[in-house]
């Protein structure tokens, strides 16, 4: 029968860039959040590399993660929050909370805002599928800082198909009280790379860059 999950709550501290999604972290800049769950989970990693899998969720001793067997080409990890509470809290991201946290609203070029945590959560700041076991001392890895997924050319492309659902909008007969507002969109959308500094020193991150709003949407 399994065992019953004995609940822990840890504070701990870990590592963040000087802004979220960077790699600079020169500043040395901690965030501290707050673990509230299992006393210690069971997860697998790669026989060969020690890469983390997610061929079976993490398991507890409800699930009788001790002595669930271990998938073919794995190697099975206790994780035990008291001595990696980072490391768990990676792994359950749903039982973390960053304290402390205050939330920057940043202005943009464009006249909108763009609002992110002072503090990036674990999640933000590192990718679970980037932690790796390592297998000759037997100790996790912490990933390096992650950047956003978000580029350029993924804003270039919703931008292009932003222009293209709007071709038909504007029509040599309508009224220029309805014709400008798109014309105005439209070359909005034409300038955003412009107006948010691709390719110059003041270059806006991608992930930042918020769209001019279709007429009458507002």
């Amino acid at each position: 029968m399994p065992s019953e999950v004995i609940n822990t709550t840890i504070e701990f501290t870990y590592n963040v860039p000087n802004v979220i999604y960077s790699l600079d972290d020169s500043e040395r800049k901690t965030g501290t959040a707050k673990y509230t769950g299992p006393d210690r989970i069971w997860v697998f990693v790669d026989e060969k590399t020690g890469a983390f899998s997610r061929v079976t969720p993490p398991l507890t001793a409800r699930e009788d993660g001790a002595d669930v067997p271990t998938p073919v080409g794995h190697k099975k990890v206790e994780v035990v929050a008291e001595d990696n509470p980072f490391i768990i809290s990676l792994i359950l991201g749903s039982n973390v909370e960053t304290l402390n946290q205050t939330t920057i609203t940043e202005n943009l070029p464009n006249g909108s805002t763009v609002e992110y945590n002072e503090i990036p959560t674990i999640d933000q700041t590192y990718n679970l599928s980037e932690l790796i076991y390592n297998l000759e001392d037997n100790k996790w890895i912490v990933p390096d800082y992650q950047t956003s997924s978000i580029t350029w050319d993924d804003v270039i492309n919703a931008r292009n198909g932003a222009l293209t659902a709007s071709d038909g909008k504007i029509a040599p007969d309508q009224p220029d009280s309805v014709k400008q507002p798109w014309i105005e969109y439209r070359q909005a959308l034409r300038d955003l790379p412009a107006t948010f500094g691709k390719g110059t020193q003041n270059e806006i991150d991608a992930w930042k860059v918020r769209f001019p709003t279709p007429p009458g949407d507002a």
